[in-house]
């Protein structure tokens, strides 16, 4: 698990964060990681959000597109002509979904801005 999976998982397990808080992701304006509440037997997990975003990076919407797995990205991403993801937002995915049981490294370290 690399060291922004750890992160993120740090920050859903944390009594201190609330369900449906978000995190802006610094490299991406309009997408988010977002707290998803417990549900029965299913323990609270992550999920990335995509909200247009003002001038500050703030959601202009209450609510945006939950994506719960790199393969839902992949598929939003086709909608809008783009054949392969960048980069660092497979490598976020990664980190989100914890698809893979080692993800790279993403290189800016300010990535996620607690919102």
């Amino acid at each position: 698990m690399s060291g922004l999976a750890k992160t993120i998982s740090a920050w859903v397990a944390s009594k201190e964060t609330g369900d449906w808080d978000k995190w802006k992701i610094a490299a991406f304006p309009g997408l988010f990681v977002v707290k998803m509440p417990a549900k029965k037997e299913a323990p609270a997990h992550a999920a990335l959000e995509i909200n247009p975003a003002d001038q500050f990076g703030n959601p202009t919407k209450r609510r945006g597109i939950y994506i719960r797995s790199t393969a839902e990205m992949e598929q939003i991403a086709t909608v809008f002509g783009v054949e392969t993801l960048p980069e660092k937002l497979t490598m976020l995915c990664d980190a989100v979904f914890g698809e893979k049981g080692a993800v790279a490294e993403i290189p800016e370290a300010g990535l996620l801005v607690i919102k």
